[in-house]
């Protein structure tokens, strides 16, 4: 057998290998209908609001979910929303399925650390029929004191168990604000829980949510059969009924827009 033909089996062989070591999809979901199942495989998400508190039922099944289901509980939020996104291998390039594992799991690891790419970051706006600028601003800070002192990514060279930072950014909702992000990992999932410390401003104006009332989840779990992401952004809102009329859409736009930066910084990695 040639060299190069015989070297190349091997390379697929691997690439094969270290997908197959990977959860199943069905092992990984949580408890959902059939009908559930088909629409997040058919159309790629699956969505939930929670109006009236949150109980988080679309989080999968990982070593990383029992502490995104106490942060959620403890904060004793009013109102959230959850995804579920998945995208079929078949949808991601070949180097997803033909890299390294451990070169993978660190490009994967890092896609969430590269906060200053969700500047210009935009969402589909129903009710105007058109896309909206969601950041304007987005990047690291040394800490929420000094907001207007930009920091590099912070991307790293091995995965740690447990990281943290803080971010300035701009946004059309809620204005200028601080929060701190702190990243995790498991046995090859990845999240990253945002958490507000300072006030939410709905239009920049009216409090909506104290520091510290705001989490934002991000769960990242590859499977054989592709990617799998979990979003949820809860909060414990004040009773600001202008807001609270529009919650569902907002939390809802930016949960889809979260999720969709991570898909995209993916397939830009990944086609390098």
């Amino acid at each position: 057998m040639n060299k190069k033909v015989f070297f190349l089996l091997i390379l697929i062989a691997a690439a094969a290998t270290s997908l197959n070591a990977l959860e199943s999809l069905a092992n990984v979901l949580p408890a959902l209908s059939n009908a559930d199942k088909e629409k997040l495989v058919r159309d790629g998400e699956l969505l939930r609001f929670h109006g009236e508190g949150i109980s988080p039922n679309l989080l999968p099944d990982t070593p990383l979910s029992a502490a995104a289901v106490r942060e959620l509980l403890s904060g004793e939020m009013t109102i959230g929303i959850e995804g579920l996104f998945f995208t079929p291998v078949e949808k991601l390039p070949p180097s997803y399925k033909d890299m390294d594992t451990d070169e993978r799991t660190l490009k994967l690891y890092n896609i969430l650390r590269s906060v200053s790419s969700l500047t210009g970051l935009e969402y589909y706006s129903a009710s105007r029929g058109k896309m909206r600028l969601l950041f304007e601003e987005s990047w690291v800070i040394d800490n929420p004191d000094k907001p207007s002192q930009p920091l590099p990514d912070p991307l790293l060279d091995t995965v740690p168990a447990s990281s943290s930072i803080f971010i300035h950014q701009k946004d059309k909702s809620f204005g200028t604000n601080q929060s701190k992000i702190t990243f995790s990992h498991n046995s090859g999932i990845f999240s990253a829980l945002i958490v507000n410390l300072s006030p939410m401003r709905y239009m920049g104006i009216f409090k909506v949510v104290n520091p510290g009332g705001m989490q934002t989840h991000l769960i990242i779990v590859p499977v054989q059969e592709g990617l799998l992401v979990y979003g949820t952004i809860a909060a414990k809102t004040l009773n600001v009924k202008m807001f609270l009329n529009k919650a569902e859409n907002s939390f809802t736009n930016r949960v889809i827009a979260l999720t969709g930066w991570y898909k995209t910084r993916l397939l830009e990695e990944f086609a390098q």
